[in-house]
This record gives structure tokens, C-alpha cells and sequence, in this order.
């Protein structure tokens, strides 16, 4: 198994979560990089809109849904849900209405149902699955708050590799979300790289500043601030989980660095207004320049708690986090 991490900083600091895991010998799922330009206008380009209109002739779906669908293909077709979570993360199907502890059980309702159906079909669930068809297959009925339920383990009702394969489904949107390809290899081909306006930068945002200083490109800026405005948008009860903590402070710290490096003030917009995403990230920042390791993968409290950035300040941040959740409406998460 092979980890890609998509955003980094110098001194090999990790400042996403965010990696996506591939099966080599099954030739499973795979990201790569395409070229963006940083920008606060996102808009597909002429081949994407064509791409979709093509898609909105066999579909009564939105174009756009019938396009991010494809990328995620389950036994019978594209997963809708999950391409409907790439355009708006907080949108919901089985998770409507529900507590922290419904939505996990209608989570793992569905996955049963599943389980079960894939069995009865004669052909049952396969974790090696080519082009891992039958992840996306098993949770197909999951919209991505069911996906961060399943991921965080909500009421221990998930095995270790159901989380790992909510998380990577997770992931997917989130690349998608921020202008990049991420999913099975054979179908990078058909996506279509979103063409971006250069609005909301000034003429001294300089590329060779930002690089120099912090490894971080223009298209890592603009990766950061498309998925820190898609974390905002989440579901309250993704925002109640420590892996969405986590990874809000995480773009939040790549974003606070690039533009102090490249000596520009910091758009609001762009921070979060939870209090333990300014304490996780100023928590990163002190230990980046201490050199510390930010590990890739945090989905838990223990995990979090681990970062050597984090020792000391285990007591503030479970307050921050009950806080938090509290806040939302979910103190018993």
C-alpha cells in the first residue's frame, strides 16, 4: 500500500491530512497533481462544460453530479451521493434529522443492506476490488456525514478498514472540491481540469517568494483555500469530529504561512471562526518551526493527542474540542 501526501511544507512538515491510499497490485486508485492557477473565481472550462452537457442528456441529474459521478464507480453505475457531496459537502440523504448516534446506525443499516446484496448477487464484497468498485459500491448509499460518522468510528460501530475507506471517499471530494484529480487511474483521463480567474491576488504575490520561503506553490495556495472553503461548508456534524478539526487547521496553517511569506495579509475568509482551528493551527505553526512532524493521518483524539506539536496542551485542546462540539450540538459526540 502506497501513501501520497498532497500538500506539504518545508522541513518534510506534513500540514494535510490528507493521503490517498492505492493498491498496486490490483491497480486501485491513484491522485495526481493538475496545473492550476491560484484564484478566489473557480469556473469549469469550456472542455468540462462540454463534458457535462454530454453527461445531461442520459441523466436527470445535475450535469454537474453526472460528471463527478463517473469518477466514482460503483457496481451499477456512478455514485451519485458522493458526487453530489463534492459540489456541497453539508448536503444530505440519510443523515437528515439525525443524532451523531442515528446517523452512525443508519450508516451501518445501509452498509449491512449492502454487504448483504453483493452477496446475494453471487459476488460478494471484495476489498481487493479492481478500481476499488466495491468501496464505492458498499457505501454508495452514504452521504458524506454518514462517510465522517463511519470514518471517526462513531459508536465503535465501524472496523478499522471501513474507516479507512470512508476516509478515502472523503478525500476523493475533497480534491475534487479543490481543482484536483484523485480516483481510479483508467478514468483520470476523462477529468477535466476547472479554469480559474486570477481575481483577489495583487501583482506582488510573488510565486518565487512563496516557493523559496515555504515550498509552497501558487497551486498549493489555491488548493488550500478551495478546500478550506469546503471544510466551512460542511455538515455540523463533520465540523463536531476531531478529523475535521484537523484538517481545517491544517489548510489554515499552509494558508497562514504562504501568505507570510509572501508578505500579504490574511483574507478572513479564509480562517475559520471555530476556536480549535486557530489553537490546532497556531499549535502546528510553533511546531513547524520547531521542525515537528505533522502526520498525515489523524481521525481520532488519540491520534490527535500523539503530535508531538500537541504535547502539553492535551487538557486545552479536549476543551477546545468539547467546545466545539458543544457548540454544534453534538457535546456527547
Amino acid at each position: 500500500m502506497t501513501l501520497v501526501n498532497s500538500l506539504m511544507l518545508a522541513n518534510d512538515t506534513i500540514v494535510s491530512s490528507h493521503t490517498i491510499e492505492t493498491t498496486t497490485e490490483t491497480g486501485n486508485n491513484t491522485s495526481s497533481r493538475q496545473s492550476a492557477t491560484p484564484t478566489d473565481t473557480i469556473t469549469l472550462s469550456a472542455e468540462a462544460t462540454a463534458a457535462l452537457a454530454s453527461t445531461s442528456s442520459t441523466s436527470k441529474t445535475d450535469p454537474q453530479v453526472s460528471y463527478y459521478a463517473q469518477f466514482f464507480p460503483t457496481r451499477d453505475g456512478g455514485g451519485t451521493v458522493f458526487a453530489e457531496n463534492v459540489i456541497d459537502p453539508a448536503a444530505t440523504t440519510i443523515s437528515t434529522g439525525l443524532s451523531a448516534s442515528g446517523i452512525a446506525q443508519a450508516a451501518r443499516k445501509n452498509m449491512d443492506a449492502e454487504y448483504s446484496a453483493m452477496t446475494a448477487s453471487g459476488q460478494p464484497f471484495n476489498y481487493d476490488s479492481a478500481n476499488g468498485t466495491d468501496w464505492y459500491t458498499l457505501m454508495s448509499g452514504l452521504d458524506r456525514t454518514a462517510l465522517s460518522a463511519v470514518s471517526s468510528n462513531q459508536d465503535g460501530l465501524f472496523s478499522t478498514k471501513e474507516q479507512g475507506m470512508a476516509q478515502y471517499i472523503m478525500l476523493q471530494q475533497e480534491h475534487f472540491a479543490m481543482g484536483n484529480y484523485a480516483g481510479p487511474t483508467y478514468l483520470e483521463a476523462k477529468f477535466v481540469a476547472r479554469t480559474v480567474s486570477r481575481q483577489g491576488y495583487s501583482d506582488d504575490f510573488s510565486q518565487a517568494v512563496i516557493s523559496q520561503r515555504t515550498n509552497i506553490t501558487q497551486q498549493n495556495v489555491s488548493w488550500i483555500k478551495n478546500l478550506s472553503l469546503y471544510l466551512d461548508k460542511a455538515s455540523s456534524y463533520e465540523k463536531s469530529t476531531v478529523e475535521w478539526a484537523f484538517d481545517r487547521a491544517s489548510a489554515q496553517t499552509a494558508y497562514g504561512i504562504a501568505m507570510e511569506a509572501a508578505n500579504q495579509p490574511e483574507d478572513p475568509k479564509y480562517l475559520s471562526s471555530f476556536s480549535i482551528v486557530g489553537m490546532l493551527s497556531e499549535l502546528m505553526k510553533n511546531g513547524q518551526k520547531q521542525h515537528l512532524m505533522n502526520h498525515p493521518t489523524v481521525m481520532n483524539i488519540s491520534d490527535l493527542l500523539n503530535e508531538e506539536w500537541a504535547k502539553g496542551h492535551e487538557a486545552a485542546i479536549q476543551a477546545a474540542l468539547k467546545k466545539t462540539r458543544t457548540e454544534l450540538g453534538y457535546a456527547q459526540n
